[in-house]
């Protein structure tokens, strides 16, 4: 498992109050898995742009011989 470290950072009432919102809405259990989420999201995103370059890659790929590929 991963260690873990206490971040602390600066946001705006209205952002503090949308992650309460969020919170007592029972969507997250707690603002830290509120913004643990959004970090997900984050990763997420960054992996969805590498596989699409990937993929668009593999395509290039198709129908050359295995020669060419290497």
């Amino acid at each position: 498992m991963s260690r873990t470290k206490n971040v602390s950072f600066k946001a705006t009432e209205e952002q503090i109050e949308q992650i309460e919102r969020a919170v007592k809405s029972g969507r997250f259990t707690s603002r830290g898995e509120f913004l643990r989420s959004l970090l997900r999201k984050v990763e997420d995103a960054e992996l969805s742009e590498k596989a699409k370059s990937d993929i668009e890659e593999a395509r290039k790929q198709e129908g050359k011989p295995l020669e060419e590929l290497f």
